[in-house]
């Protein structure tokens, strides 16, 4: 035992977390805003049909202006993003949501067209990067595709299309005239990724994404809880069912991110 009254004998030591003097009683979590009225655009574009009505309750619900889109061709999906990329509305909201729902190959969407090209993926983000869209520079921007891919034996023997990007030179003009960001031009990204087998929609043409319906499901339900550990039981949901189905069933998530806050797809 330590004699307390001794002065050569060191005091007992306690952790921090026990004596909880050095701690402040609250830690201010950094998170982005999400207060305007609207929150932001949630753009949707089906080119198969099945999810558009399930996927606009749901972004209504959480405060979303919802726009839609169906059946769009190669050109009309780059037309329509071009579109809305450069809406000078954006300034007064904040966040932007795209749910893009297609037909494609691995890294591109076909839209209602079946050719060797399509529209690639990364071109999409490009759109949306801090210096093209400055509106919604420092804002999340947050992706959801389901993408039924096609294989390259199935696609038809077309010429190539070529795809016209939007007209960036104008925007990229704004974006210099209101001075350097300090935000990184690919920050703020939320960006998910869900591929499946062409072959589950000419099995169930009406049948819709379970990739979609869950993540409906978890936004309606848990929509407090941050939009990363949302995507993580929704992950969960997928592996559990690919345990149990056969390849050409099975759904594959992917996310990346460059989210600097945390991200909560409801007022708060």
């Amino acid at each position: 035992m330590i004699s307390l009254s001794h002065p050569l004998e060191e005091p007992v030591k306690t952790s921090i977390q026990e004596s909880e003097a050095f701690l402040p009683q609250s830690i201010p979590e950094e998170r982005y805003k999400m207060k305007s009225k609207p929150l932001g655009i949630c753009l949707i574009i089906d080119c198969i049909g099945n999810e558009t009505e399930l996927l606009q309750d749901t972004f209504t619900s959480l405060g979303y202006e919802v726009q839609k889109f169906l059946h769009l061709s190669v050109n009309g999906i780059s037309q329509i993003l071009g579109q809305f990329a450069c809406m000078p509305e954006h300034r007064d909201y904040d966040s932007f949501v795209c749910v893009l729902v297609s037909r494609g190959g691995s890294q591109s969407l076909y839209g209602v067209n079946q050719t060797h090209s399509g529209l690639p993926l990364h071109h999409i983000r490009r759109m949306f990067m801090g210096d093209s869209c400055p509106y919604l520079a420092g804002k999340p921007k947050v992706f959801f595709i389901q993408n039924y891919v096609v294989s390259e034996g199935q696609l038809e023997d077309s010429s190539l299309l070529e795809v016209d990007g939007p007209a960036m030179k104008n925007v990229e003009f704004k974006a210099q005239q209101r001075g350097l960001s300090t935000v990184h031009r690919e920050a703020d990204f939320f960006w998910s990724l869900c591929t499946a087998d062409v072959s589950l929609l000419e099995r169930s043409c009406s049948s819709p994404s379970l990739y979609l319906q869950c993540l409906s499901q978890k936004l309606r339900q848990e929509r407090k809880c941050p939009l990363l550990d949302l995507h993580i039981e929704l992950n969960g949901h997928m592996y559990d069912w690919n345990s149990r189905v056969s390849a050409k069933e099975k759904y594959y998530v992917w996310l990346q991110h460059t989210l600097r806050k945390k991200l909560i797809l409801s007022y708060t």
